[in-house]
């Protein structure tokens, strides 16, 4: 699975999730309230069941206690006149709209009643809704008749305290009850009656569904519902929260209930049509999403794509093409890395494709300095015919072993600070660039020994590939000594008066190693104070460049951390090569790490225009124009010169050192942005 489908899945799962989440947890906080709501509906509708029961029993109360109280109704009974008896229930059960109402002699016999004209002699004493008042109690009960249950009382007529007979009357629980307490509760009612072992129902305002309720009630569960307890109840594949509540006779068994029912997908619909709406929603948001996602995935994976691409072509040899992000994210900064790595990488192929092509002719100069610097204090004739004496002291031949460690193989260099050997070290058992120094160089200052220690500890702790390492420095028989790392190679000074200005690529590659091994030296405070194409050498076979000679063609002046000079430097001495001496240090100030920069931008103004910035007839007039003379236009030597390089080796010719670059790494940072504007514009 590819990295956009990856996001992509990522992206459609966490939308699930989320959505499903937030449905599933709705759902169940909906089902929880709508639940808790119908319970309470529930206990309400009890409520108002009970007020209705109350109420309809103070009216029947008041209804029979107004005819067993008429003087003229009782007499009548005593007479035992069926049909009279029977038009004044009639019409007093008109009065309080009874269902029925009846009346019985003082035994308990059926005088008469109201919904039953001409039915008289039933024996009703053992009937408890007759027999509590035979005994003088008047009684309220749920009493059962013909299988329908009907809220009765019943009550003695009495004369001087003499039983007359006894008056009943009772409303039916029919189905206007029902409709009545459902249009009060909004709950579906039903009354069941307990005549057998299965509940029957009575009457309901279920209405279709009343079949599904005479179904459920077979079933053990509804028969295992507490009273008064909250149940669960399918009606036609709809569920229902129900509750019963008992309807007790006299006895105080139980001869019916009271259903109440609640359908649970109504008080849910308001939800359903909400997750319904939050599906659709999500439905919706997720295909946003996996639109947003497939368009980030392509914004995101399209450059890795490229960079994998790249990577592969790469690794095969092929260093062309660039990854084009302008964000500022992490994907940004990897391809603009990438893009800053395949230059360096294009770079360098050009560089050693330019080395190669030119290796034939030009010759191969050892890993040690030309030792030509000149000392602008000291250069006179009678000074220079005594250096060369003294270089005649330190000729050695082939074959001769010096400091009893090295066998010098042949002389490397010549200059005004001794001779360079390629020797083997015994000790190490390799081969080095040797220098014995002009041991005269010592005698006339005595500070010199202490800072050339001092810099080879310096100089020993640089370790950068783009600097040549420095291995020890000794003294034998009076002449100082310095061991160095040897390579073969050619210096950038042989090349540049060889090919002249250096194409883009070529010239930008060295440029920016030079940048690296100098910063690499000034990250352990040493400032080189001699940088000069003589001293960068290149390896033909890699195209790597090695800053030589540090602290041995000249003294660095080493910045301490406490920002003071080391104290072995002696203000008003000119030290270094006059074509790359920058203006402070050629007036005898203190040279910093922005010396250095001033030199290097000579060394870049040279390697891309193919001429120094400043020429003379002596090195005085040389050193003369870097203190006053602006420097001519690079481009007006190279006009293919891109303008934003132009401004970076202006910017390190500054003669001011605070208008320079502070810090290498700056310069550096400038030449890789240029690099980066060379690769787009191709």
């Amino acid at each position: 699975m590819g990295l956009t489908q990856k996001i992509l899945a990522f992206t459609s799962l966490l939308v699930v999730v989320l959505v499903g989440t937030t449905v599933g947890f709705t759902s169940f906080q909906a089902d929880r309230l709508a639940r808790a709501e119908i319970e309470q509906a529930l206990v309400d509708t009890r409520g108002v069941w009970e007020t209705f029961q109350a109420d309809r029993y103070e009216k029947l109360k008041l209804g029979v206690r107004a005819l067993a109280n008429d003087p003229y109704f009782k007499p009548l009974v005593e007479t035992e006149d069926v049909a009279s008896v029977s038009d004044q229930l009639s019409e007093r059960g008109k009065d309080i709209q009874a269902d029925f109402f009846m009346a019985t002699n003082p035994d308990g016999m059926l005088i008469a009643r109201s919904d039953r004209p001409g039915v008289s002699g039933d024996d009703l004493s053992r009937d408890d809704v007759v027999a509590r008042p035979l005994e003088g109690e008047e009684f309220a009960t749920v009493w059962l008749q013909g299988g329908k249950p009907y809220h009765t009382v019943s009550m003695p007529m009495l004369t001087t305290g003499e039983l007359k007979g006894v008056l009943v009357a009772g409303y039916e629980i029919d189905e206007a009850l029902a409709a009545s307490i459902r249009k009060l509760t909004h709950s579906e009612i039903a009354f069941l009656t307990h005549r057998q072992a299965t509940p029957e129902l009575a009457v309901s305002s279920l209405g279709p569904r009343e079949q599904a309720l005479r179904d459920a009630l077979a079933q053990p569960e509804f028969g295992a519902a507490a009273p008064t307890t909250p149940f669960s109840l399918d009606l036609g594949g709809e569920p229902f929260v129900g509750v019963r509540v008992p309807l007790k006779a006299a006895g105080g068994n139980v001869v019916g209930s009271l259903v109440a029912l609640r359908s649970l997908a109504v008080e849910m619909a308001a939800f359903r049509q909400y997750r319904q709406s939050l599906l659709v929603v999500g439905l919706i948001v997720m295909g946003l999403g996996l639109g947003a996602a497939f368009l980030m995935a392509s914004r995101i994976t399209g450059p890795v794509k490229l960079l994998v691409s790249l990577v592969q072509r790469a690794r095969d040899g092929s260093y062309s093409g660039a990854v084009a992000v302008a964000t500022q994210d992490e994907i940004g900064v990897l391809a603009r890395a990438f893009n800053s790595l395949l230059a360096d990488l294009r770079e360098k192929e050009q560089l050693i494709g330019f080395l190669r092509d030119g290796m034939t002719a030009m010759k191969r100069a050892p890993a040690a300095p030309d030792a030509t610097a000149l000392d602008l204090g000291t250069a006179t004739t009678a000074a220079m015919s005594a250096v060369g004496t003294q270089l005649q002291a330190l000729a050695l031949q082939s074959g001769a072993v010096f400091a009893g460690r090295y066998e010098i193989h042949e002389t490397i260099g010549k200059g005004g600070m001794g001779v360079v050997y390629r020797a083997r070290d015994r000790q190490l058992d390799e081969e080095v660039a040797l220098k014995l120094l002009r041991p005269d160089v010592i005698q006339d200052d005595p500070t010199h020994l202490e800072r050339f220690k001092q810099e080879i500890k310096l100089a020993r702790r640089i370790t950068h590939k783009n600097v040549l390492r420095t291995h020890d420095f000794g003294d034998a028989d009076g002449t100082p000594y310095i061991s160095m790392e040897f390579l073969e190679g050619v210096t950038l000074k042989d090349l540049v008066r060889s090919k002249g200005a250096l194409p883009l690529g070529v010239g930008m590659r060295i440029a920016k190693q030079m940048c690296l091994g100098l910063e690499a030296a000034h990250e352990q405070g040493v400032v080189h104070r001699d940088i000069k194409p003589q001293n960068m050498l290149i390896l033909p076979e890699t195209g790597e460049l090695k800053i030589m000679d540090f602290g041995i063609a000249r003294v660095s002046n080493v910045k301490q951390g406490s920002g003071g000079d080391s104290g072995l430097t002696t203000a008003g001495t000119v030290m270094g090569t006059p074509d790359y001496m920058p203006p402070e240090q050629a007036q005898g100030q203190p040279a910093d790490f922005r010396s250095d920069v001033y030199s290097l931008g000579v060394v870049l103004y040279e390697i891309f225009t193919g001429a120094l910035p400043f020429r003379g007839d002596t090195a005085m007039a040389v050193v003369l124009s870097h203190i006053q003379s602006p420097p001519p236009r690079p481009r007006e030597l190279n006009p293919r010169l891109p303008a934003a390089l132009e401004t970076v080796i202006l910017r390190c010719l500054e003669k001011s050192p605070l208008r320079r670059y502070a810090k290498v790494e700056e310069l550096l940072s400038d030449l890789t942005d240029v690099s980066a504007q060379l690769e787009s514009a191709a």
